[in-house]
């Protein structure tokens, strides 16, 4: 198998596992069934190729759902840090391009000496500009709100709380009476 096939064995395979973290499954128990389906996906992918064999995987959602029972008191350590990651990435672009923005508008007033400033959204955030004499210097350094949004977005996906409080079996119990 080339490059290729084993990045596409590999995107099905943490896919799954993916799927597994949100029904509740330990990482002991995701990480033998994530290792069961890649020996299976190479198998198959040496005798038919990876493409026909993660096409003809299905849905690793619908996989998940019948290897594990949904367990609604876990946590979500993993979706949860895919988010908190996310948001961080996102957070972080947003700024950086605000204080491209910055740059232009100071380049624009053309300043004889150094400009100190900070980003109006971005709390804690600080920008200096330094005119040299073959072009210009600038430094950004970020506030805290990166931080806090991707510590936000772990809590709120991962639900921790449901582990201590045990909501979601509560939650499970009521319903199937229901």
């Amino acid at each position: 198998m080339n490059v290729v096939e084993h990045l596409r064995v590999e995107w099905a395979v943490q896919s799954y596992g993916f799927w597994l973290d949100l029904r509740g499954a330990s990482w002991r128990r995701r990480r033998e069934l994530r290792r069961e389906l890649r020996a299976n996906l190479r198998e198959a992918g040496a005798h038919h190729g990876s493409a026909a064999a993660v096409r003809a995987l299905g849905s690793p959602r619908a996989m998940a759902a019948q290897a594990i029972v949904a367990d609604p008191t876990s946590a979500r350590w993993t979706a949860g840090a895919q988010a908190a990651l996310a948001a961080l990435a996102v957070v972080v672009l947003v700024e950086v391009l605000a204080s491209l923005a910055w740059l232009d508008g100071v380049r624009a007033t053309e300043p004889v000496g150094g400009v100190t400033g900070s980003l109006t959204l971005f709390p804690g955030s600080s920008l200096t500009y330094e005119p040299l004499d073959r072009g210009f210097s600038m430094a950004l350094s970020p506030g805290w709100l990166a931080l806090a949004v991707a510590l936000v977005m772990l809590v709120v996906v991962a639900r921790p709380w449901r582990v201590v409080t045990g909501r979601g079996a509560r939650s499970a119990r009521v319903g199937s009476y229901v």
